[in-house]
C-alpha cells in the first residue's frame, strides 16, 4: 500500500464562468493506474460544476412537483448550487468557504459489498471500494466522488433504498454530474 500522497491542486477556470472551482486531493492506498482514473474523474467534475448545464440542472431539479430536492437541508435549489461553489466542508483541514472541493480518499476492498464508497459525518476522508473503482469509467467515478463530497458539505440521504432517496442532494447531483461528465467523455473520445 502506498503512503499518503498529497496532490497539488490545479486551478481550473471555465472561460464563461464568473467562479473558480478547485479540487485538492489526498490519496491513500491507490496504485498509479487508479490515481490516473481519479485525476480524470476530478477533471470531469471541475468541467461539469462550472458548466452552464450543471447550474441549470441543479436549479431546475424538481421533486413532488416542486423545484426542490429530498433531504435538502432546508435550502432552495439556488442555495444548494451556491453551497457547492463555496466548497465549505464541515470537517477537515479547511472548513472555510474557499471554492475548493477538498477530498481525502482512502482505498479499501470489499468484494462482498455493493457499496461503492462511503463516509461518516465526523471524519474528513471518504472510503472508495477498489472493486468498483477498477471497473468504473472516470465519469462513473466522478458520480461517486461528487456524491460522497456532498455529504462532506452537509447533505444526507436515507440509508434505506426508497424511491425518494434518488431525489436527495447526494444522489440526484451525483447522477447529474455523471450524465454531463459522460457527455464530455464521449465528446473527447470523438476528437
Amino acid at each position: 500500500m502506498q503512503g499518503i500522497k498529497i496532490i497539488c491542486s490545479l486551478l481550473f477556470l471555465f472561460p464563461m464562468a464568473s467562479h473558480a472551482f478547485d479540487v485538492t486531493l489526498k490519496l491513500k492506498g491507490f496504485n498509479q493506474e487508479q490515481e490516473q482514473k481519479i485525476f480524470k474523474a476530478i477533471k470531469l467534475i471541475k468541467k461539469v460544476v462550472l458548466s452552464p448545464e450543471f447550474k441549470e440542472a441543479v436549479i431546475s431539479k424538481s421533486f413532488n412537483n416542486e423545484f426542490t430536492y429530498k433531504d435538502n437541508a432546508g435550502l432552495t435549489n439556488e442555495e444548494i448550487y451556491q453551497k457547492i461553489l463555496e466548497g465549505r466542508e464541515l470537517v477537515g483541514r479547511n472548513t472555510e468557504a474557499n471554492g475548493i472541493m477538498d477530498l481525502e480518499l482512502v482505498l479499501y476492498r470489499d468484494d462482498s459489498s455493493n457499496t461503492i464508497g462511503y463516509t461518516y459525518p465526523k471524519i474528513s476522508h471518504v472510503y472508495i471500494n477498489e472493486k468498483f473503482l477498477n471497473k468504473f469509467e472516470p465519469y462513473q467515478v466522478a458520480n461517486n466522488l461528487f456524491h460522497e463530497w456532498l455529504h462532506k458539505i452537509g447533505f444526507d440521504h436515507s440509508v434505506e433504498k426508497t424511491p425518494e432517496r434518488e431525489h436527495s442532494v447526494p444522489y440526484a447531483l451525483g447522477y447529474i454530474v455523471k450524465d454531463i461528465a459522460k457527455g464530455i467523455s464521449q465528446d473527447i473520445a470523438q476528437l
